[in-house]
């Protein structure tokens, strides 16, 4: 694999949902439900009405640049929309996102002229993922939330950095079956 190349392109679910399936999904409750909702509306339009989560990772062209891509199941190339900053978005990540899909070009006898072959997306949100915290101590906690939306703290109790750490992946993968996590390093948040 080519540097910059990533493995998760069309790892994404991109199974169409509803609004509350991916709110659910997504683990959205209380007050950034209504904040979800708004930001659907606000992106959705005649074409973009499709919700679903992608993954994007970059792709190596011919010419050694790179496109942040995804696949469909229908093996279409998704790429984000060009009202999207291409900056803000990281790979491997999934997102809710509004999906375009390119119709084929059919002649007047319903005949295809030109195959869609590509579809493009308005990211909404991040999809929920768990996170385990590394404070500037190295103690290290483990926050989540339930299907049912209850938030959940964990402290793993080890002796050294490198077994809570253990511990938080363990709780993450075991308890919670959990696919992905975020690792924030909360010293790398503080301004210098």
């Amino acid at each position: 694999m080519l540097e910059g190349e990533s493995e998760f392109i069309g790892k994404g679910k991109c199974t169409v949902m509803s609004v509350d399936e991916a709110k659910k999904e997504s683990r959205v409750y209380g007050p950034k439900s209504k904040d979800f909702d708004d930001k659907v509306a606000e992106k959705q339009d005649a074409q973009f009405c499709d919700l679903m989560v992608v993954t994007f990772g970059w792709k190596v062209q011919k010419d050694g640049s790179r496109k942040l891509v995804s696949k469909l199941p229908n093996g279409k190339i998704l790429f984000p929309d060009r009202s999207e900053e291409n900056t803000h978005i990281e790979c491997g990540i999934p997102y809710v996102c509004l999906v375009f899909e390119r119709k084929d070009k059919l002649d007047e006898q319903g005949n295809v002229i030109e195959k869609g072959r590509e579809a493009f997306a308005k990211i909404i949100a991040e999809d929920y993922s768990p996170k385990i915290y590394v404070l500037p101590s190295r103690m290290v906690s483990v926050v989540y939330r339930t299907k049912s939306g209850k938030l959940v703290k964990k402290i793993p109790a080890q002796n050294t950095f490198a077994e809570r750490m253990m511990e938080a992946i363990q709780i993450l993968e075991e308890e919670l079956g959990e696919a992905n996590a975020k690792i924030i390093f909360r010293k790398n948040q503080i301004p210098t």
